[in-house]
């Protein structure tokens, strides 16, 4: 859901190495493990647009926070109805103590526009759960019109184990649900929740929603039979809303949602089954290959200033400018990169840990920014190990074919 850094929504696929278009890049032998010496990488000229706003037959809608105000700017919430949006979630909290300022004016407006209202707290791990949910409620009862469940933004761990985040999420929704008389809705990505959260099924019992920047719906993660809501893109562009925006489909109809949003949560289900979706940019693809060459940055096999300036040039901020930026405050989340090098995970899946990785580093300050600090030996290990996956392997090998 943060829109702090998205410089690499318009990176696909394994060219996301490059990040910048319609140039011919040479990558040394060292770039990335197991590629020939002197690899010309062709990065495509032609960029996808932006997703279409809404999906027929689905209830559409967008998450919006801070960043959709720049300057202070109002959002045009009757142009956003117009556009076709069926409902409207708006940050409120994070932490212990954060507000977002634009809360009760988005809600207010959202609601008099006719589109169904809710909101949701960014967790922060590494304070008090029950402390966290209050600060939550209190805003979620200033919001009169609240008709959607609330929301849990579960994506960073700070250093918790999977067994401890169980226990803080159990304590959130249970102090949550007491002080809002709700039943919360979950929101988190399938990476964090299947290494991070161990793939807990503990908590099926609360609606899912889930992000996945990709053509396809996803299926459902942990003890889940369905996603109720999923987050397709953090790129979308919507009339009304300044810039970029997330785009999220509900798991039904308008009818449906409307009586979701009532409390029947059973009444989701039987659209995103299955689903999808053409038109947009893809990050579906998988991830091995970019977090290969990330490891391989922070190991200082590969020099990132000549990519950087052909992003700027190109004005794209991309990839390595991310990374560089990360690895300089030593913030770089290496231990879950080599999770994802491991695992079958998507160039979104990136996207969303280094977003997070980036927001809770300047959240925090780097010395407490709950995150890797590893040197550069450890990124080197960490990239022969990315070399060694099968998975890896056989998209080095796929990026060789596509350059010969």
């Amino acid at each position: 859901m943060l829109v702090v850094m998205r410089k690499l929504r318009l990176l696909t696929a394994v060219t996301a190495t490059a990040a910048v278009a319609g140039t011919l890049l040479v990558l040394p032998a060292t770039a990335i493990p197991g590629l020939p010496a002197d690899l010309p990488v062709e990065v495509p000229g032609d960029i996808a647009p932006a997703p279409a706003s809404t999906v027929p037959g689905l209830a559409s809608g967008v998450d919006v926070s801070r960043w959709q105000h720049p300057d202070g700017q109002a959002i045009a919430w009757d142009q956003v109805r117009t556009d076709g949006q069926s409902f409207a979630v708006i940050k409120a909290s994070e932490g212990a103590s954060w507000t977002n300022d634009h809360l009760a004016e988005d809600a207010a407006q959202a609601g008099a526009n006719g589109l169904q209202v809710g909101t949701y707290h960014y967790a922060r791990p590494g304070e008090d759960p029950r402390a966290q949910a209050q600060h939550y409620a209190a805003q979620y009862n200033q919001v009169g019109n609240h008709t959607l469940p609330p929301v849990l933004d579960l994506e960073v761990a700070e250093g918790q184990s999977p067994e401890q985040l169980a226990g803080w999420t159990h304590e959130f929704m249970n102090e949550l649900e007491s002080l809002t008389g709700r039943t919360p809705m979950l929101y988190t990505y399938r990476y964090f929740w299947i290494e991070q959260m161990a793939n807990s099924t503990e908590f099926a019992n609360y609606p899912l929603w889930l992000a996945a920047y990709q053509p396809t719906a996803p299926q459902p993660v942990g003890g889940w039979d369905k996603v109720d809501m999923w987050q397709r893109s953090d790129s979308g562009r919507v009339a009304g809303i300044a810039g970029n925006v997330d785009l999220n489909v509900f798991n039904g109809d308008e009818n449906q949602l409307n009586m979701f949003s009532a409390g029947q949560l059973e009444a989701s289900g039987g659209k995103l089954e299955g689903l999808t979706v053409e038109e947009g940019v893809d990050l579906g693809a998988d991830a091995t290959v970019v977090v290969g060459a990330i490891l391989a940055l922070a190991a200082g096999l590969i020099a990132a200033p000549a990519l950087v300036d052909a992003a700027e040039q190109a004005n794209l901020d991309g990839l390595p400018a991310v990374v560089t930026d990360l690895i300089e405050q030593n913030n770089l989340p290496v231990e879950q990169l080599e999770e994802m090098a491991n695992g079958n995970y998507t160039l979104g899946d990136l996207v969303m840990l280094l977003d997070n990785a980036e927001h809770v580093a300047g959240e925090a300050g780097a010395a407490d920014a709950g995150v890797a600090d590893a040197g550069l030996a450890e990124a080197g290990a960490a990239a022969a190990e990315a070399a060694e996956n099968p998975e890896y392997q056989q998209a080095v090998g796929a990026l060789t074919e596509t350059a010969q």
